[in-house]
């Protein structure tokens, strides 16, 4: 069944919640716990705001649905681990070594495993059935398939110049050597996980809208913090931004952001399991 969720599912995923609450909290009001440059200081701190803004009550949210057997709560809930396996795998490889450290491993351990162990326990087929017919699978194809090429792009054109001439790109000048972690996984994770999304729901794979709906909701959850994060930079002057950046960024942010509501809506609120009952036999 799509929304049978484990046990171990829900204390993992409430153990994250809590941590990440945690996280955002010490990084927002704790003097010097960030023993970074300046210039990368507002993009913490947007990330910890809208870690508890948006990226906590969206997964409490889809955990909450999740378990009474919604499958638009399940939806939202991996699309949400997928958003909270991004953030902390890109945190804990770039902030500076402090005294959370430890805590980052876990938040990234707790991410990576839950959403993992949600994805192979769902029932692509039930998603397939229940959607095929109910939305364009082109338009959303397309859109995936474009802000994969265009973030391609986006990234190599820093990347292969500097490669070509042996330098380092204007953003490792300017930030340090960290400054390149977003590119290294967008390039390899991202990147290929948005146009494999793309190409499956546009052929209408079984897998295809299962993987569409998780990569909807990843660019919706992640949207807020990458336009703060990027207008902070802009603003700031501090970091080169260029308005190309900043469109590239905004623009499919919003775009992201309808289309996953466009999506989860598509699923009928009827479609539900005995979660209630099968969760406590699951522990």
């Amino acid at each position: 069944m799509t929304t049978l969720i484990r046990g171990w599912q829900v204390v993992t995923t409430s153990v994250l919640v809590v941590l990440s609450v945690i996280s955002a909290l010490l990084g927002l009001f704790r003097p010097g716990h960030y023993n970074d440059v300046p210039a990368l200081l507002p993009t913490y701190f947007a990330q910890d705001l809208m870690m508890l803004a948006v990226g906590v009550p969206m997964l409490a949210l889809g955990l909450w649905f999740t378990m009474r057997g919604s499958l638009r709560g399940r939806i939202v809930w991996l699309g949400s681990l997928a958003y909270m396996t991004y953030m902390w795998a890109s945190i804990g490889l770039q902030v500076a070594f402090n005294q959370f450290f430890l805590g980052y491993v876990a938040l990234f351990s707790l991410s990576l495993f839950t959403f993992v162990g949600g994805v192979v326990t769902t029932d692509a087929r039930e998603i397939h059935d229940t959607l095929a017919g109910h939305i364009t699978e082109r338009v959303y194809g397309v859109f995936l398939l474009v802000i994969a090429l265009g973030l391609a792009f986006l990234w190599l054109s820093e990347v292969v110049p500097a490669t070509l001439t042996g330098s380092a790109p204007l953003l490792v000048a300017e930030v340090g050597p960290q400054a390149m972690i977003s590119h290294f996984l967008d390039l390899s994770v991202v990147v290929p996980a948005l146009a494999v999304s793309g190409i499956w729901v546009w052929q209408g794979r079984l897998w295809g809208y299962t993987l569409a709906g998780i990569s909807l909701v990843f660019g919706a959850v992640l949207a807020p913090t990458l336009t703060l994060a990027t207008f902070l930079l802009f603003t700031a002057g501090e970091v080169t931004v260029s308005l190309v950046v900043v469109v590239f960024t905004v623009l499919p942010a919003a775009i992201a952001a309808t289309l996953a509501i466009r999506f989860v809506l598509a699923v009928p609120r009827g479609r539900h399991s005995r979660v209630a009952d099968e969760v406590s036999e699951a522990v």
